[in-house]
């Protein structure tokens, strides 16, 4: 059989270990040899072409050995019928896409509700995680909370439902858990963010709209990291009724977290990588989903769902190439859709995200500037902590007003429930602001809030649960609006200054690039730099608090005894009490030097092409992460120049140093300044006192000089 999808081609029951080719006028000719399944994928495909496919291996020669079909066009939606037709119910469906592949699609209606009880304002949680799997996540938790002894059901979606399966739910939604084709019991095959995956989000958007028991026939969206890029890729397809979206620590270009700098991430990229390549083996197997292991024998759905699964596109090897392909990732790239996005955005993002990063904070303004009902909080903390008390009753609030179109209320079930996560001894959740409001009050009111709010300094001794948010503010844009650049210059002395060196002050400093003498850091630690494997360059004490607010930019003069090497730039508080914490960091392979633009705090790097270091000084621009910071009065800014890793949990790296250990020099002075911009918010307060060391998502240790001083 042969059908066709969007830019590709799916075929099955072709002769096993045949020859299958593909033809077409203005189509180049590709052959394929069929998998053990009888499958073959050919993708990249010319939207509304004709190509003929043949079984050259076949038996049979009449015509059905050869098929003639038209490649799917994405401004060709189906019709209206065709959305029609499923009936969904509550526990697991299949529900056909465009190009007739089935997805797993699994209904929870709100607690203690049926579908009957509908209509609900209703939720989409579509993920390649184990969101399918059909049975009620709250009963098997609470099952298992009762007796710990019980073996978790295979058929209950992992934790990474929380937000949509759970929370959801207790807030009076209805959820609707999608499987990612070629995942779990959904049918097709695995190519991470490509575009059949992102209209199966317009199509169930469209199916979930007609459905009864859906409130105003417009279905929103909501979830935590996959489900979050689902949400961008979803959305920027606009499928008619989409009402909202909530996207929580979500990514922008996969090249970021793939290959951060130019340098591929043997930490968590690589390890969520394997992951997802295990989830999308063919079930019963091992690394595939557990309900899917489970169903496959008895469901005779999820069983004819896996015959594409060994066509999965391997995510790692695209990772590991050493220049970047601009095919293989611009089609990945999540950040390029966000102008097309035009619904309602409720996101928020973490500034030490240890898994998905900050980078997608560098290009929000695609988002906010085109679309006015977008909102982005900007945190303090690692990737979960987007699911903080005060960010959840904003995205609650958002959802009333959005998705179920009424008034915020407080929703008990939810209350509670959080006051046990959050450990914050019986008070819940914070008072929903606009509650009690007439409706249309309650949505202008939030309209005219600002689109980014910022969360800093989330300590845990604050006396506010989880979130420990001890001071906010709001702008405009981010960087908020009116902030100034700072340039700040390196010296061989260790010194870190404001003002530009003079001439004659030119001079450099040497390391040893050996990332094997800093292992990665932990929950429990943060790594020293040891003494000549890294330079360090600290201000003098601040006269007043400097809030630093944006992407920050190293311009740094680099010499190696090789012809490449890997940079690291971390940026630190040193407290007065000698306490020095972490703030933000950024890697860079040197060889991807190339720069076009001239903003100092967003260098616009050219990952497309390479070259050696040349004898003598090169510039090397670094992209540090954004961060929002407030630096006290007292304290020193800290820029460190190493080897990569040791900074950033869980990221690790394949850095070009290891096993050779370089020694790298910088230089300084008037005539290769390297130096540091930061940018600079005006008009934002931070609180009294200080806020604690380590806080959320920032380790903290005890500041030790380098060998050059600082």
């Amino acid at each position: 059989m042969v059908r066709a999808g969007i830019e590709q081609v799916y075929v099955t029951d072709a002769t096993v270990g045949g020859t299958v080719r593909l033809s077409g006028p203005g189509t180049p000719t590709q052959s394929k040899v069929a998998d053990t399944f009888g499958s073959v994928v050919f993708r990249g495909l010319t939207q509304g072409s004709t190509v003929t496919v043949t079984d050259e291996s076949a038996t049979d020669e009449s015509a059905a050995a050869s098929q003639t079909v038209r490649v799917l066009d994405v401004d060709e939606p189906p019709s209206d019928a065709f959305y029609r037709a499923p009936l969904m119910q509550a526990g697991l469906n299949y529900i056909p896409m465009r190009d007739g592949t089935l997805l797993a699609i699994v209904v929870r209606p709100p607690v203690g509700q049926s579908v009957s009880d509908g209509p609900f304002p209703t939720l989409i949680e579509y993920s390649g995680y184990n969101v399918g799997a059909p049975q009620d996540p709250i009963a098997d938790k609470v099952a298992r909370l009762l007796d710990p002894s019980l073996p978790g059901d295979p058929l209950t979606p992992g934790g990474e439902t929380f937000v949509g399966g759970v929370l959801a739910r207790l807030a009076g939604y209805a959820t609707v858990s999608v499987q990612l084709r070629g995942t779990g019991c959904s049918g097709g095959e695995s190519d991470l963010f490509d575009l059949p995956s992102s209209y199966d989000g317009y199509d169930v958007v469209e199916t979930l709209a007609r459905q009864p028991w859906v409130l105003n026939g417009r279905p929103g969206m909501i979830g935590i990291s996959f489900s979050g890029f689902s949400q961008i890729a979803t959305a920027a397809t606009r499928p008619p009724h989409l009402a909202a979206i909530v996207p929580l620590s979500f990514l922008g270009r996969v090249w970021d977290v793939g290959r951060p700098g130019g340098i591929f991430n043997t930490g968590f990229a690589e390890t969520w990588l394997a992951g997802r390549v295990a989830n999308a083996r063919p079930a019963p197997s091992v690394g595939a989903m557990e309900y899917a292991n489970a169903l496959v024998a008895t469901d005779a759905n999820c069983k004819e769902n896996q015959r594409l699964r060994l066509q999965t596109r391997d995510g790692d090897g695209i990772f590991r190439n050493t220049v970047l392909n601009l095919e293989d990732y611009q089609r990945r790239d999540l950040e390029q859709r966000l102008d097309q996005i035009d619904v309602p955005v409720f996101g928020s993002l973490q500034f030490q995200d240890e898994q998905t990063s900050g980078y997608a904070m560098l290009n929000l303004n695609k988002l906010t500037e085109r679309n006015p009902r977008a909102w982005m909080t900007l945190s303090s903390g690692e990737h979960n902590d987007s699911i903080s008390p005060d960010t959840i009753v904003d995205l609650f609030q958002f959802l009333d007003l959005y998705v179920a179109r009424k008034t915020p209320d407080l929703k008990v079930g939810l209350y509670l429930t959080t006051s046990i996560i959050f450990g914050s001894g019986g008070a819940g959740l914070p008072f929903p602001s606009l509650a009690g409001l007439r409706f249309g009050d309650a949505l202008r009111r939030w309209e005219l809030r600002p689109q980014y709010s910022f969360g800093v300094e989330r300590d845990t001794d604050s006396g506010n649960g989880a979130s420990g948010t001890r001071w906010k503010f709001n702008s405009s844009s981010f960087p908020p609006a009116g902030a100034t650049t700072s340039t700040w210059y390196l010296s061989a002395d260790g010194a870190l200054a404001p003002t530009a060196p003079s001439v004659g002050t030119d001079g450099s400093a040497a390391y040893v690039s050996d990332p094997s003498r800093r292992p990665e850091s932990s929950s429990s630690g943060w790594t020293q730099v040891p003494s000549n494997n890294g330079l360090g360059f600290v201000s003098p004490p601040l006269a007043a608090d400097a809030v630093v607010a944006g992407p920050i930019g190293a311009d740094l003069w680099v010499s190696s005894t090789a012809t490449n090497t890997d940079l690291q730039v971390t940026v630190t508080e040193v407290r007065p009490d000698g306490k020095e914490l972490f703030v933000t960091n950024g890697v860079q392979r040197a060889s991807f030097r190339q720069v076009t633009g001239t903003d100092p705090i967003k260098p616009n790097i050219d990952f497309t092409s390479s070259s050696p270091l040349q004898p003598g000084a090169n510039r090397v621009r670094v992209q540090v992460l954004p961060v929002v910071h407030a630096f006290r009065t007292g304290s020193r800014i800290r820029i460190v120049v190493a080897p990569v890793g040791g900074d950033r949990r869980v990221w690790r790296y394949n850095s070009v140093d290891d096993g050779v250990a370089p020694t790298n020099s910088l230089f300084f002075g008037s005539a290769t300044p390297s130096s540091i911009s930061l940018p600079m918010a005006t008009g934002v307060e931070p609180p009294s006192p200080i806020g604690s060391c380590p806080s959320f998502g920032q380790p903290c240790r005890s500041y030790q000089p380098l060998a050059n001083g600082g």
